[in-house]
């Protein structure tokens, strides 16, 4: 039997992402060998980085996968690419934004993927969106809750959360 992962993977969008996004779940839920097990509340955020654009939408997904990192990776890029992500300037506007940000309690540093996701202790709108899935989540570098790191995070990015769009009450239960 092959062997199935835990991972987390943040979702954005300021083009159209009441529109933008279910159409990432649906393309994450049809995957290979994999299945949405959880989906965060949905948060207006500010946007990170470059400032002078539309505010976001962010949240995060549980996702089960037999999926090694890398072909994982390379699943979500191509989600991207489908719905018309263009990279024309860092931290610039984007139909779709899917970043790994945990894979089961692994660290991978290659040079096109780092997990943890460097970001995840500077960026609300990933970690607050996590906390809300995985609530018990342990850092895997720093062996630390991530609930307890929270005090790290010195810009707050998050507007307010939005009324719920899809339920949450499935949690992944492998990590």
């Amino acid at each position: 039997m092959t062997r199935r992962h835990c991972s987390y993977i943040a979702i954005g969008s300021n083009i159209e992402p009441l529109r933008n996004i279910p159409r990432a779940l649906r393309l994450l839920s049809r995957l290979p060998q994999s299945r949405l097990t959880a989906v965060s509340g949905w948060y207006r955020t500010r946007p990170w980085g470059l400032e002078a654009q539309a505010e976001f939408v962010n949240l995060v997904v549980a996702l089960e996968t037999a999926l090694a990192p890398l072909p994982l990776l390379a699943s979500t890029q191509d989600i991207e690419r489908r719905l018309q992500r263009v990279r024309l300037q860092k931290n610039g506007p984007r139909t779709i934004d899917l970043d790994i940000l945990l894979y089961d309690a692994q660290v991978v540093a290659e040079p096109d993927l780092r997990i943890p996701h460097p970001g995840l202790l500077e960026r609300d709108f990933m970690l607050e969106p996590l906390l809300d899935i995985a609530p018990d989540a342990l850092h895997p570098q720093q062996q630390q809750p991530l609930a307890a790191l929270r005090h790290r995070i010195r810009h707050r990015q998050i507007i307010q959360r939005l009324p719920d769009q899809i339920s949450t009450t499935s949690y992944c239960s492998c990590v």
